[in-house]
């Protein structure tokens, strides 16, 4: 019996993979099915729209692709970098000592490793993409925001007074460190962001509502909405090879679900 449960899991992993895969396929299908703009080009069709029907009525999906502009820039909150978007968090890494007793009665002692974070943050502004025609808005608000590494490190240890200070963050450590037994092994410290003066591809849907022209998060669900720092190349070559790991780790369950639901069936195994 436990092969047949074995065998629907295997299944039911099988099809959250052809569904990841699916999903891997339509982004890459998005980007090559959407033409790349400049400025001009959306500044000439939003204005060509506004003569025929007024200003505001202008929405088209698009891709535009150029340097990150911005008046009033973040700043990485470890990496001290100008930019429009960054994540960060901390995370203590941990290990800890058990005892396990066996149906023999038998005790083994194991070591297990964790994870807790301790601070984390995400924060995102408008801004401008400039191409060689010019430059159109955009608002983040939604977006899957693909940034670069700005820090990865890890800090061994426990620091001194109940606090972290990374180059100007500080933070004071919460209550449950080093509670549980738990040792600590140190700290990672990790940040993406998205930097002023960047190449960025951006896919989204440029309107003019407001008055000003802006790409944006589109309004129906099953369009897209992309800020990454790779050229839209990288990302097709990713998405591509992700849909084909997936499909073919998906078939591989298939496969191993179905031998085991024959071998089981024969009474081979199970017995």
């Amino acid at each position: 019996m436990i092969f047949y449960v074995l065998g629907g899991v295997l299944v039911a992993v099988a099809v959250g993979l052809f569904l990841g895969s699916g999903s891997q396929r339509r982004k890459v299908y998005a980007m090559k099915a959407t033409d790349t703009s400049t400025a001009a080009d959306l500044r000439g069709l939003a204005d060509s729209v506004a003569k025929e029907i007024g200003a505001g009525s202008f929405n088209q999906v698009t891709e535009v692709k150029g340097a990150v502009e911005c008046d009033s820039p973040l700043t990485g909150e470890l990496s001290l970098v100008p930019c429009v978007h960054y994540a960060m968090s901390i995370r203590r890494e941990w290990e800890e000592t058990s005892w396990k007793t066996d149906a023999q009665g038998r005790r083994t002692q194991e070591t297990n490793k964790g994870s807790d974070t301790v601070a984390s943050n995400t924060r995102s502004v408008r801004f401008r993409v400039k191409d060689a025609t010019g430059a159109v808005d955009v608002d983040p608000s939604g977006a899957k925001i693909d940034g670069e590494k700005a820090v990865s490190t890890f800090q061994p240890g426990e620091p001194a007074g109940g606090s972290l200070t990374y180059k100007g963050f500080s933070i004071s450590l919460p209550g449950f460190v080093g509670a549980g037994g738990r040792r600590t092994l140190g700290y990672r410290y990790e940040e993406t962001v998205v930097p002023v003066g960047v190449q960025v591809y951006v896919l989204g849907e440029a309107v003019d509502a407001g008055g000003t022209l802006t790409v944006k998060k589109p309004v129906k669900k099953d369009v897209r909405f992309v800020i990454s720092v790779r050229s839209e190349e990288e990302l097709v070559r990713k998405a591509g090879s992700a849909a084909r790991g997936l499909t073919i780790a998906a078939a591989v369950c298939v496969v191993v679900a179905g031998a085991l639901a024959v071998l089981a069936f024969l009474g081979i195994i199970g017995r």
